[in-house]
């Protein structure tokens, strides 16, 4: 599971904590865009599974920060799968600024309908798995 896409993020003034950095809460929202970048690149999004009735929710997210990111400053993530289950995705991924390593995350995503979880969709499995 090679396949990886790349999101550029610009800080703006309004996402500074009050001790100058990029809020620790828009790393997490970044993170989700470039998992829905991910999705996209492969012909996928949440509405799409969404209408299909299945649902790709977050089960767990763990970000590791690495190095303060300021206004104006723009950092480059790279996500990609790391790992298939049977109901479970889970992504790595990882933030550059001036190619050095800012932060990373590691997030399980759970497919599921009807409040359980079910199998990864065979139409996604192959598209990861084939992607590369």
């Amino acid at each position: 599971m090679t396949h990886e896409t790349r999101s550029i993020f610009t800080v703006r003034s309004y996402e500074i904590d009050s001790y100058s950095h990029l809020n620790n809460g828009v790393y997490v929202s970044w993170y989700e865009q470039g998992r829905q970048d991910y999705l996209r690149s492969l012909g996928f999004t949440y509405d799409g599974f969404a209408e299909r009735r299945e649902w790709f929710v977050v089960g767990r997210t763990e970000v590791v920060f690495k190095a303060a990111i300021h206004e104006g400053e723009t950092v480059e993530l790279v996500s990609r799968v790391e790992e298939l289950g049977r109901t479970s995705v889970r992504f790595h991924q990882e933030m550059f600024r001036d190619g050095a390593s800012v932060s990373t995350a590691h997030t399980v995503m759970v497919f599921s309908a009807d409040g359980a979880s079910i199998p990864i969709p065979a139409d996604f499995r192959a598209a990861v798995e084939g992607a590369g």
